[in-house]
């Protein structure tokens, strides 16, 4: 079969996660009109991710990744299905800290594989496709989420968002390829005690790793406040989408999603094209999507006509696919032996960024209005990465003139 039939596995995987996220913040919102409840759904599923990720980078490493993709579709699928005979607020929050969980597990194993099936040299095209799929996914999953949610209720959005992730495990089941061995079986420690021990290793290992290469570890910083800016506007689309037209908030907020969606696909288009994302370039062109990205968030954030809303949603999905490619992509440099756990870390730092985002946001939303909130949180992340670039410039320019020197 196809080797790119696995990217489209994820597209179903995705199509499913960006329905209920709609699904699900609609329905919270619904039942109780608080913002704070409806920050309290992304901070439980951003917490499941936290947990997760502690330990998923390990698993990816040590397991077949094939079968803990399988089995977190189809633990997904169920999970989402019980919220049509329990749609209450703390039956929602069980769900989503469950959906965090299991979602970790998926992406980490995913996006580790990625260099075993189609190789290092294909790593940039390969996360260009990935991205673009994503965003076709999201556009028909915040759109569909939108109208369906809208017409015709939450629960058939729910059991179409069950069907993507068990049509995804059926495929996983059926494609078969060269997967990453797992760790042989005496490298896997019998024993509780002894298991933490060796994850212990394995993640004082990763750390070392990362603190050992400077650009990884500038990678990861800039990634982590961007996770900590994202709680800002994953909470205020929903809030903005209410204040332009509460009757049609599930609507406008999977179109808001939906045309985000479109600019993250052009660019997608684009950056395999680019041949100067080489070396440096590739880097500062990572901090520079960020700086963009949250620009156009800031702006389209602090605005009630629904056209400059769409536009900047347009622009700001272009560079936010371009800040997720270029992530994935400079990760997926890292070696196969470690990669799993290098990503581990990468979804640790998100979601360690939205948890405590999304703790700060609410709070800040009493004091402020939504679009200083906004400020605030992308005005960190354009200060960060601006220093951030222009340190690791400096650093890259003295290393330049020492190997000059010798």
């Amino acid at each position: 079969m196809n080797r790119k039939v696995f990217l489209y596995v994820k597209a179903f995987s995705d199509l499913g996660t960006f329905m209920d996220l709609i699904a699900i913040n609609v329905l919270m919102y619904m039942a109780t009109g608080s913002p704070a409840w409806l920050a309290a759904t992304m901070a439980f599923r951003t917490l499941g991710g936290v947990l997760s990720s502690l330990f998923s980078g390990v698993l990816a490493d040590r397991f077949d990744r094939r079968k803990i993709m399988i089995w977190t579709d189809v633990f997904r699928a169920f999970i989402i299905l019980s919220l049509i005979p329990f749609p209450d607020p703390v039956m929602i929050l069980i769900v989503c800290f469950l959906i965090g969980l299991t979602s970790s597990f998926f992406a980490v194993s995913y996006s580790a594989e990625i260099p075993q099936i189609f190789g290092q040299d294909k790593v940039l095209e390969t996360n260009a496709l990935i991205s673009r799929l994503t965003s076709i996914s999201l556009v028909f999953g915040f759109i569909g989420a939108g109208v369906i949610t809208d017409f015709l209720g939450y629960q058939v959005t729910l059991i179409i968002d069950a069907a993507t992730y068990l049509i995804s495990a059926a495929v996983l089941i059926k494609i078969k390829w060269e997967t990453s061995n797992p760790a042989q079986p005496g490298l896997i420690t019998n024993g509780v005690k002894q298991k933490v021990i060796q994850i212990g290793k394995d993640l004082k290992e990763v750390y070392s790793f990362i603190l050992s290469v400077p650009m990884l570890l500038y990678v990861n910083i800039v990634f982590l406040v961007g996770s900590f800016a994202g709680a800002s506007h994953n909470l205020g689309i929903p809030l903005l989408a209410d204040s332009i037209d509460s009757s049609k908030q599930s609507l406008i907020y999977g179109l808001i999603w939906g045309i985000w969606g479109v600019g993250s696909v052009l660019a997608t288009l684009l950056l395999p094209r680019l041949k100067f994302l080489q070396g440096h370039n590739l880097y500062r062109t990572y901090f520079l999507a960020a700086v963009m990205m949250s620009t156009g968030f800031i702006i389209f954030l602090s605005n009630k006509n629904v056209w400059i809303v769409l536009l900047f949603a347009f622009f700001t999905g272009v560079f936010d696919a371009c800040f997720t490619t270029l992530h994935a992509t400079i990760l997926q440099k890292t070696e196969n032996y470690i990669r799993g756990r290098i990503f581990g870390v990468g979804m640790l730092l998100k979601s360690l960024g939205f948890a405590l985002g999304f703790v700060i946001a609410p709070l800040l939303l009493e004091a402020l209005t939504l679009a200083k909130m906004v400020w605030v949180f992308h005005g960190i992340l354009i200060t960060t990465s601006i220093l951030v670039m222009i340190y690791s410039s400096g650093k890259q320019n003295k290393l330049h003139e020492i190997k000059q020197s010798i």
